[in-house]
């Protein structure tokens, strides 16, 4: 037996008087949050019943916390739906989870065609209510999280009660969170990176501060009139803190750290926003949706020392670099990054088959591609199936979007490949930049002539304003190469 996830965040805060969600507009401390969620627990035993799926639909906000957590604590699976998602993906999503009733936002009531809708104040259920067992096998699953890739139908992924008690734990040791930490939150609950955020400050007692603004330059602002000591991003989030607004000319006297998770963000970004904040600490982080949300990180101190690593296993995983003969890699060798801990997933929900590919032996394997060094840390080179054949070389994507992300008036960069007759595969590079597009292509062949073998150069460079982004705030590869193939090539 295990105990009830939420049980376990709000174990030490339950009659606390300290603020927890906290916004320009709004103020709630955990007691009143604590409140709300045994009152919408109470409400879904005694008229939904348990071991039930149960839909999310709802922006960042008291809300969505009652909901989330109500559903989890009544004995229920919290199914989180993106709120970006299609009506076709939402029905799919429906569909696969036998979800009849879902908390919403009165705003995406009409995508909810078919399902009981609660959008609203529950009912009051009296003292006499039901009221859910802390104690719970540890591998019930507790929330369902879809995967943000950007091909096929996403997967929804099983997380247990005790996949979230230990990766929660985990994060807390490395970050050193307190009490006193107060977080400038961006990144969206349905995202396992944003959802982390949320698990991580409820157990320590620390406060949220919500922002829903499609501006960062709203939250930057905020970090200082709300005395923020932390910051979490996705690549896109920084790229765009360090391009479009006047991020790196500010001063956060308050902001203790940074975190990056959710994909590549180049060397030369991180190590601009370092040197500009070097009393401020910069955790790389990487991690994925099937291991709850972390599986390793650089320490600070590290960056210059390590450029370009994700660092080690955070405590309770472990991690390994393993060759195509299942055998650790040795240093300076390719492998696939396969991982082990109480943080991995029960499994991909209703598919069986894909589990078994990504799950062996109880360890997941990540499908993205890596090195070691001598010290045993991680260097991650592509992800599987990403990788370009040019002219009989097999070259990683990665490398080519590092070099060009150092050129001045690169936003970001995102390099794939496309049939080519004679080359096997052409190499293609986007560009997100508003400067002039003849320059800029002229700035960039210059530099990847200087930095890159010939094979590595990239054969077409396209220009445009905005990258299309996938609801992780992640460029869409997908996207970027059918504009480029359908010669589309200016978009705002």
């Amino acid at each position: 037996m295990r105990m009830n996830f939420i049980d376990f965040l709000f174990e030490h805060t339950k009659d606390s008087d300290e603020t927890l969600i906290l916004s320009r507009n709004l103020s709630c401390t955990y007691r009143e949050t604590w409140s709300d969620v045994i009152r919408t627990s109470r409400w879904i035993q005694n008229s939904i019943g348990m071991d039930k799926r149960i839909g999310i639909l709802a922006d960042n906000s008291p809300f969505f916390i009652k909901a989330y957590a109500g559903i989890i604590h009544s004995g229920n699976t919290a199914v989180i739906i993106d709120t970006k998602s299609s009506p076709k993906d939402i029905e799919h999503i429906l569909s696969l989870c036998s979800i009849s009733i879902v908390f919403a936002d009165k705003k995406y009531e009409p995508m909810l065609e078919g399902a009981r809708v609660i959008s609203s104040e529950l009912p009051v259920i009296s003292d006499g209510g039901q009221s859910y067992l802390s104690r719970i096998p540890k591998d019930q699953c507790a929330a369902i999280i879809f995967t943000s890739g950007t091909t096929g139908i996403k997967k929804g992924v099983m997380l247990t009660h005790n996949n979230l008690i230990a990766n929660t734990s985990s994060i807390l040791q490395y970050l050193n969170l307190s009490s006193d930490d107060r977080m400038m939150v961006v990144l969206p609950f349905f995202y396992c990176y944003g959802a982390s955020l949320l698990h991580t400050h409820i157990r320590v007692g620390a406060s949220l501060v919500l922002d829903n603004s499609p501006f960062l330059g709203g939250a930057l602002n905020g970090i200082n009139d709300l005395q923020c000591t932390g910051f979490a991003g996705v690549p896109s989030t920084f790229l765009i803190m360090v391009h479009k607004t006047p991020f790196l000319s500010m001063d956060f006297p308050s902001l203790r750290y940074f975190t990056q998770a959710g994909g590549h963000l180049a060397c030369s970004v991180i190590h601009e926003i370092a040197r500009t904040f070097p009393e401020k600490k910069f955790f790389v982080m990487y991690g994925a949706t099937e291991a709850t949300a972390r599986l390793s990180y650089l320490p600070p101190e590290l960056l210059f020392e390590k450029p370009d690593s994700i660092g080690k296993g955070i405590p309770g995983v472990t991690l390994e670099v393993r060759g195509e003969d299942g055998k650790i890699v040795n240093p300076g060798e390719v492998g696939e990054i396969a991982a082990s801990g109480e943080n991995i997933m029960a499994g991909y929900l209703g598919e069986p088959e894909e589990t078994a590919r990504v799950i062996k032996d109880g360890w997941y394997y990540t499908g993205d591609l890596a090195t070691v060094d001598n010290e045993g840390f991680i260097y991650i080179v592509g992800r599987k199936g990403t990788f370009i054949k040019s002219a009989g070389f097999r070259v990683s994507p990665q490398e080519i979007e590092d070099v060009i992300m150092q050129v001045d008036n690169v936003g970001t960069c995102v390099v794939f490949g496309t049939s080519h007759p004679i080359l096997g595969e052409a190499i293609i590079a986007c560009i997100q930049s508003d400067y002039n597009e003849k320059r800029l292509i002229s700035s960039v062949k210059k530099h990847c002539t200087g930095r890159l073998p010939s094979h590595k150069q990239p054969t077409d460079i396209f220009v445009l304003r905005n990258l299309p982004l996938n609801s992780s705030g992640k460029p869409d590869r997908d996207a970027i190469k059918r504009l480029y193939l359908s010669h589309d090539r200016r978009t705002d």
